[in-house]
């Protein structure tokens, strides 16, 4: 049986491509999802210094309020975008400088630590901020001085470093702005890397055919499902039920765990629908696009079982288990993706862009 199977996935790998033109779900993508995607971050992100200058002027309920708001916004849209990683986004390594994670062994509050024991004024404005570590420059550094363990917000708070922490919680909101609006204008221009992966041969240094450009687009899709099962959910899940750590589930401080990842998935499929792929798969294959969707649609009931906040929820929600049960899906969800469909479509598989790393 096992080498029936073993045989069964090879033949899925040698489909041969299709007689269609392989820009077309790339393209899609590009316009009916990337583009209008890192627009609406960009116009999130740009909230967030207005809301950091309220809470520090008057650290009211309200601006409290406001400020987590928009900080849930942010992290919510960056979670719909930051698996593409591709182009734009890993250029400059604005990902990272968007969002250092994961940070298993606490780098950024170390960092952090040490910037206040200096109280290093550099940090003080988005421009020197942006030539500092990627760990002190982005959403999960705000995170860390604007909300404290129970998921409170602290920043604007009088105290000696109320000063400074208002600095600095500026700069980083204005660095995340001025980042997401790059990454909005690259994917929107003309001769930008969207020509690159749409104009491929000839002088394209990085893709002589239209076949590589979409192997790319799948592997970025692909390794997104692998983030989500091996770097923001199986970390949390530990060793057993009594070892889990939900403190490692993105940006579960401030409350927004079940954000973050929701809206990822949410965000990966959106983006894979957004291809169009089903009229281009052999008729024989085409069940393959609704066993795809099926998955996914399990995996986000799945997440909305959790309850949030998660460090607090946890343990009496059971959501050990949830979390085991999603790790399942996206283990069939990352083999239809990254290897069925990607073979039915004539591509390579068996992506993964974070070998290596």
């Amino acid at each position: 049986m096992k080498r029936i199977l073993v045989s069964a996935a090879a033949a899925l790998m040698t489909w041969p491509a299709l007689a269609a033109d392989l820009t077309q779900p790339i393209e899609k993508m590009i316009a009916g999802y990337i583009q209008p995607e890192t627009r609406v971050f960009a116009d999130v992100a740009v909230r967030l210094p207005e809301a950091v200058k309220e809470v520090c002027q008057a650290p009211t309920d309200e601006a409290k309020s406001d400020f987590k708001v928009v900080f849930s916004d942010a992290v919510g849209q960056f979670a719909r975008i930051h698996f593409l990683r591709l182009g734009p986004l890993i250029e400059d390594d604005r990902i990272s400088r968007l969002a250092f994670q994961p940070d298993p062994r606490g780098i950024a509050q170390r960092q952090i630590r040490k910037l206040y024991g200096g109280q290093d004024e550099s940090v003080r404005t988005a421009e020197s901020l942006s030539e500092k570590s990627v760990a002190l420059q982005g959403l999960t550094a705000l995170q860390l001085i604007g909300f404290d363990k129970t998921g409170a917000v602290v920043l604007g708070e009088e105290g000696e470093r109320g000063d400074f922490t208002c600095s600095y919680a500026l700069a980083i909101s204005e660095n995340v702005a001025s980042i997401a609006r790059d990454v909005m204008l690259s994917w929107i221009d003309a001769d930008g890397f969207s020509k690159t992966l749409l104009e491929t041969g000839g002088s394209n240094a990085r893709y002589q055919t239209d076949q590589e450009a979409l192997e790319d687009v799948f592997q970025t899709l692909s390794t997104a499902l692998i983030v989500v099962r091996d770097q923001n959910i199986a970390p949390a899940l530990g060793n057993s039920e009594e070892k889990a750590r939900p403190n490692r589930i993105p940006f579960s401080r401030s409350g927004n765990g079940v954000v973050f990842l929701t809206s990822e998935m949410d965000g990966i499929l959106d983006a894979i629908q957004s291809m169009d792929l089903e009229p281009m798969m052999p008729e024989e294959h085409a069940w393959l696009i609704g066993s795809m969707t099926f998955e996914f649609e399990n995996a986000m009931k799945t997440l909305n079982q959790l309850q949030s906040p998660l460090r607090e929820t946890f343990e009496a929600s059971g959501a050990h288990s949830q979390f085991s049960l999603l790790v399942i899906s996206l283990n069939s969800l990352q083999r239809l993706v990254g290897e069925r469909v990607a073979g039915a479509l004539g591509l390579a598989g068996g992506f993964n862009a974070l070998d290596g790393d």
